[in-house]
């Protein structure tokens, strides 16, 4: 049952990327993916004292002074598509406005009240 729970976050953990950020003593700041960072977390929880290489930078472990998840986010293809995306509002032009208030004052039997 315990596998079977394992195999289930595991799938889900999959469907997602991660932002990790590793600042160090000397005022460097990395930006890590999620396999980077299971490697500094290996690193860090066996306690080695050396540096990690990767193909651009090195994290030397003796000092990390941060390690923490920025964001989380969705995989591209699991990703709602743009247009599924709400569009920015954009308010009525006052004149308008003025107009649809007025047919509806008039229709339901009120003066049109004035505004700022």
């Amino acid at each position: 049952m315990i596998q079977n729970n394992m195999t289930q976050e595991t799938l889900i953990d999959d469907d997602y990327e991660e932002l990790w950020i590793v600042i160090l003593n000397t005022k460097g700041r990395y930006e890590l993916s999620k396999n980077q960072a299971r490697l500094v977390q290996e690193a860090i929880a066996h306690g080695e004292r050396g540096a990690i290489m990767f193909k651009t930078f090195a994290i030397p472990i003796p000092y990390v002074a941060e390690f923490y998840l920025e964001k989380r986010f969705l995989k591209g293809a699991k990703q709602l598509p743009a247009r599924a995306s709400e569009q920015p509002y954009k308010p009525i032009p006052k004149e308008e406005w003025e107009r649809i208030k007025k047919e509806v004052y008039d229709k339901i039997g009120i003066g049109v009240r004035m505004t700022k």
